[in-house]
């Protein structure tokens, strides 16, 4: 099966993501997932037929880290510490620093992830993980500029990496209205409709007889 297109952007830069209540546990029996945008965030189920997922981990990330080589100053309280961003995401970032962190620790951060273009500023970001390899931060509060200006940096960086010897397929534009005709969703609905009209109609085959107003 080729590459997952997000409904909401039109990308195919989607990841698998937890699986959230009794209905989708029940889809995935018939191999229909939720996944994440990487693009644009959006998150939707999509057919992915054949496919079986390992069960991970309660910490898999649901975001594609991106190797990045970055400078970035970590502050908690008066201490600032700088440190080096090793690994980029929308949801946050990995860094190797020499400063002590434990899980659960807050910190505000600023990253340089262009040369040249102002670091973005994150006011607060959670320490997720403590590794020998670096230290693991989810964000908290990211301003909407901060975040506009990430998504595009991550999008640049997703764009260098595809594979440049094959050339992604053509776009099919399709209206606004008819892209509901691609959501499992939709289908799902539909089927469930059909399903209770048939049960309907063995149940009471005299309903077909009433429908135009005939006698019973």
């Amino acid at each position: 099966m080729g590459e997952l297109r997000c409904p909401q952007c039109g990308g195919r830069r989607a990841r698998r993501c937890h699986r959230v209540g009794a209905l989708e546990r029940a889809l995935s029996g018939v191999y229909v997932y939720p996944f994440r945008c990487q693009l644009c965030g959006r998150r939707f189920r999509a057919l992915h037929w054949g496919a079986r997922y390992v069960k991970r981990s309660a910490d898999r990330r649901e975001w594609e880290r991106l190797a990045i080589r970055a400078p970035v100053v970590l502050r908690s309280g008066a201490v600032v510490a700088p440190g080096e961003a090793t690994e980029i995401s929308l949801e946050g970032f990995t860094a190797k620093t020499a400063a002590r962190l434990v899980e659960g620790a807050t910190v505000g951060a600023t990253l340089d992830l262009v040369p040249g273009e102002r670091p973005i500023e994150v006011e607060e970001a959670v320490v997720k993980a403590v590794r020998s390899d670096g230290i693991g931060f989810q964000f908290v509060r990211l301003g909407d500029e901060e975040r506009r200006r990430l998504r595009r940096v991550v999008v640049d960086r997703l764009a260098h990496e595809h594979d440049a010897t094959v050339p992604p397929g053509p776009d099919r534009p399709r209206e606004g209205r008819l892209r509901i005709l691609g959501s499992v969703d939709f289908w799902l609905v539909t089927l469930v409709i059909a399903l209770i009209a048939v049960a309907w109609l063995r149940l009471f085959p005299w309903f077909t007889r009433c429908v135009y107003g005939m006698n019973c």
